[in-house]
């Protein structure tokens, strides 16, 4: 395992350190390398999705209608978050 030191502003690291007190981590490095696996994941799922959308065949443009149903639904997952 390689070691990388980082400097952390106060708010950060105070930020951090709620983390760790509140028993989610180990440490900082526990929590810095669960940062960089989550990012990587995100990164892996976004390519995936771009893949697929390029894989999916020609765009076609949408309706009113389509669009409108699309904000709906977007509005109604968000209100449940």
């Amino acid at each position: 395992m390689s070691t990388i030191q980082v400097q952390l502003p106060g708010d950060l690291a105070q930020f951090v350190q709620g983390r760790i007190a509140a028993g989610n981590f180990a440490d900082a490095g526990d929590y810095i390398v669960a940062l960089v696996d989550a990012a990587r994941r995100g990164q892996s799922s976004v390519e995936s999705l771009l893949i697929d959308g390029l894989q999916s065949g020609p765009a076609e443009p949408w309706t009113g209608e389509e669009f409108e149903a699309s904000r709906q639904r977007l509005v109604e997952r968000h209100e449940k978050n």
